[in-house]
């Protein structure tokens, strides 16, 4: 997709587990599933775009 007609939420989205941005508490679980290869159905809420 080219970077000028890319969607704001694709073009900003984090690309890694460490540019998650306000879920300190919950990156350890999330990064235990990772881990271990069972990633079960997960549903992440939040503001978008913000530190909280």
């Amino acid at each position: 997709m080219a970077e000028e007609s890319a969607l704001w939420t694709e073009k900003y989205r984090p690309m890694t587990i460490n540019n998650l941005i306000g879920m300190d508490d919950k990156l350890p679980h999330l990064k235990g599933f990772l881990k271990k290869r069972n990633l079960p159905h997960l549903l992440l809420v939040g503001p978008p775009g913000t530190d909280i």
